[in-house]
């Protein structure tokens, strides 16, 4: 039989991931940039606080994340490195129906040709030519900066032209 101050002894700290400088600044320069992503944000500051030692279940409440997350990118950086936090595995789910000569022929078609008896596509005219669904052409319009109006015509979306104002 154990004696009961065994089971309730607190675990030993995760020890300190180890970092190279050169890691370090890697990791310091992508935490500066306005460009990044909150999630990968939040992913270096794990790996940059776990480097200093801080306990995981303290790392968790400092960064208003859970427990969970903080060992998932801690061993992520661990295994892979960098590259292992700054980009997400792949995910699983239906696989894309449609391969890139598929799409780009519908964006080349619609941006260069004009349906029978109609002077522009709909998203519901394209999708039946196309042999693909209403939501495929939409979100495939939406990735390309094409938009189909509420009446149905195509669009390129455009930012309008910075224009200087004589005095």
């Amino acid at each position: 039989m154990l004696p009961h101050t065994l089971e309730a002894m607190p675990r030993a700290a995760a020890p300190p991931l180890s970092l190279t400088e050169r890691e370090r600044e890697q990791l310091l320069q992508i935490s500066k940039l306005r460009s990044t992503p909150r999630s990968v944000a939040l992913r270096v500051r794990i790996v940059l606080s776990a480097s200093e030692g801080i306990a995981n279940k303290v790392l968790a409440r400092q960064l208003s994340t859970s427990l969970p997350t903080v060992l998932l990118w801690r061993a992520r950086y661990q295994s892979d490195g960098l590259a292992g936090i700054l980009e997400d595995r792949p995910r699983s789910g239906r696989p894309k129906e449609i391969s890139a000569e598929q799409e780009a022929a519908l964006v080349e078609t619609t941006l260069h040709s004009t349906p029978k008896d109609a002077t522009h596509w709909s998203v519901r005219s394209m999708a039946k030519t196309q042999g693909v669904s209403s939501a495929t052409v939409q979100r495939i319009w939406k990735k390309h900066h094409l938009q189909a109006p509420s009446r149905g015509d195509v669009q390129i979306q455009h930012r309008p032209a910075f224009r200087r104002q004589s005095p």
